[in-house]
């Protein structure tokens, strides 16, 4: 048991050594992720009156697990071909991007936990507004992507 112990705290230094270079955005990836998860669950049982799902739990977990997948795989790829810095890029490309994406969702639902009328809430949507409408419209494809209808 021992020595299964040691084999595994082992690869898991290994695995976190070699992928300090995306340190910074796993680590945004885990705030956003846990932003989204506690503020969804606070807007689910205080707003929507809505019992604990673990349903939704476990798809807030497996959402967040693709994408840390997905930027570890990219980083990984793009090393292994000899272009860590363009790995770099797009790791964080995709990490700005889900970042944007799940900003506005939990802007969205932190507007939607304070009182209308409050300045809270007055900052929140304003917020959320500037975000999710006028943020799109300087982003070339995003805007024209949203407008297919294919988001959802």
């Amino acid at each position: 048991m021992e020595y299964f112990k040691n084999l595994v705290v082992g690869l898991v230094t290994g695995i976190v050594a070699y992928l300090n270079p995306i340190s910074g955005e796993i680590q945004s990836l885990i705030g956003v992720f846990v932003l989204n998860f506690v503020f969804g669950l606070l807007t689910a049982l205080l707003i929507n009156h809505e019992d604990f799902s673990f349903r939704k739990a476990w798809k807030c977990i497996v959402e967040a697990t693709i994408f840390f997948l997905l930027i570890c795989c990219i980083y990984f790829i793009g090393e292994k071909k000899g272009n860590p810095e363009g790995a770099l890029q797009c790791v964080s490309f995709v990490t700005y991007t889900v970042l944007y994406f799940y900003g506005v969702n939990i802007l969205r639902n932190i507007r939607n936990l304070l009182p209308v009328g409050s300045n809270g809430y007055k900052v929140f949507s304003f917020l959320y507004d500037v975000v999710s409408v006028e943020f799109v419209k300087k982003i070339p494809y995003l805007a024209a992507y949203l407008q297919k209808g294919d988001a959802k």
